[in-house]
């Protein structure tokens, strides 16, 4: 079992025509997991000289960052450290550079444009600190797309390894690409896993295709009430990050044309003591995902003198007691007419963490589909770099 999937709605009662998921199924986003071409790079010399460094910082911002950092965080003992830097914070790029073992250091730069602002700084920054290293070349890696780009030609100037992104493939779905497979690898997890994970779902592997089609329903149609928020409620720390990679996911990929799903994430159970009040009281225009993760060989609760009114948790293991939490948030929201669903995953391994990225790829892409909103753009985005880019030229007569 890769996941199983289990909806509790109120008034959810339509299907959607899902005529367009075949086409949806052979995008590139998709497809990537049906081939190994692009992954011979990492038997490269270049690169199995690199991946021998003990460190390493990841400098992306958005999915070049999140597909990344979202299959690092399911680790509790990565083989080896990798912090991720994708904002332009001065404080934070300071002391990241104040404390980085430069002798023993990988750097890998990702932006599919090769434009990206942030990445572009990031790395003048990094060639300026460690001009007095011979070795400079053998240290960063840079993926992006092979075409005329600022990144590309300080790559190129500069003799870095790089590495081609593909070009129909944007940051936010690039995950099963050498965005998220060279994170994957410096951690010890194995990409051909992860990938075949993606694959059992688009080959319908217990009933994921059905899976997909449903949760993307679930989404649409309470957006077809008026109910566009939609929260992911985590109920495992591993998938912390996912959430968030999810939330990009969402956000960037339907948000167009005045309509949109506006997607929040909560952490089970710490949420249930700031949020849940709002869910249960507020204003009934949320619906919610939770993703929990079914633990094994967890702690028991054996301590013989145990206070009398917490008795009940006696012999009780600690995947028990947390599972409950995640049960009664369920029920009660459930008994206030709110729509759920919960995705339960087996202890997360690299198929089920493959599994989970090409259900929730394909589910967005579907519901953006169902919205009549182009999955793939970002107009409002790209504004503004725009605006920003001539702010910094003096071209932009806007003063705040």
């Amino acid at each position: 079992m890769l996941y199983n999937q289990f909806i509790f709605s109120n008034n959810l009662q339509s299907r959607n025509n899902f005529d367009f998921f075949d086409d949806i199924v052979l995008s590139d986003c998709c497809n990537i997991v049906r081939t190994d071409e692009d992954l011979k790079v990492l038997n490269s010399p270049s690169f199995k000289e690199w991946l021998k460094l003990s460190k390493f910082l990841v400098f992306g911002t958005g999915g070049s960052s999140l597909a990344g950092q979202a299959i690092y965080s399911t680790l509790s003992n990565p083989k080896k450290e990798i912090n991720f830097v994708n904002n332009l914070d001065p404080s934070t790029l300071l002391n990241i550079f104040s404390r980085i073992d430069f002798e023993h250091t990988g750097f890998l730069f990702i932006s599919k444009s090769g434009e990206t602002l942030e990445t572009i700084v990031q790395l003048l920054l990094l060639m300026d600190k460690i001009k007095k290293f011979d070795n400079l070349k053998n240290r960063i890696l840079i993926i992006t797309e092979d075409k005329d780009s600022t990144l590309k030609e300080i790559a190129k100037q500069n003799g870095f390894i790089c590495f081609n992104h593909p070009k129909n493939i944007g940051g936010r779905y690039s995950v099963f690409s050498l965005v998220g497979m060279i994170p994957a690898v410096i951690c010890g997890l194995d990409p051909y896993k992860i990938r075949m994970g993606g694959r059992q779902v688009l080959d319908n592997f217990g009933n994921s295709i059905y899976k997909v089609k449903e949760g993307a329903n679930f989404v649409f149609q309470n957006y077809s009430q008026h109910i566009s928020n939609h929260v992911t409620f985590i109920y495992s720390d591993k998938l912390v990050t996912f959430g968030y990679w999810l939330a990009q996911l969402y956000a960037e990929s339907s948000g167009k044309n005045n309509k949109g799903i506006t997607p929040l994430t909560a952490i089970g159970s710490i949420d249930q003591h700031s949020q849940l009040q709002l869910y249960i009281d507020g204003i009934k225009d949320k619906c919610f995902t939770f993703l929990y993760e079914k633990q094994e060989n967890t702690p028991l609760i054996s301590y013989i003198d145990i206070p009398e009114n917490f008795y009940y948790l006696k012999n009780k293991k600690i995947s028990t007691i947390f599972q409950s939490q995640c049960n009664a948030t369920i029920q009660t929201l459930l008994e206030n007419k709110i729509n759920i669903r919960k995705i339960e995953i087996p202890p997360i391994n690299t198929l089920s963490l493959g599994a989970l990225f090409m259900h929730f790829i394909l589910e967005v892409i579907s519901v953006c589909k169902l919205m009549n909103v182009d999955p793939f753009n970002q107009p409002a985005v790209e504004k503004g770099k725009v605006i920003t880019k001539n702010i910094l030229s003096n071209r932009n007569d806007f003063k705040i």
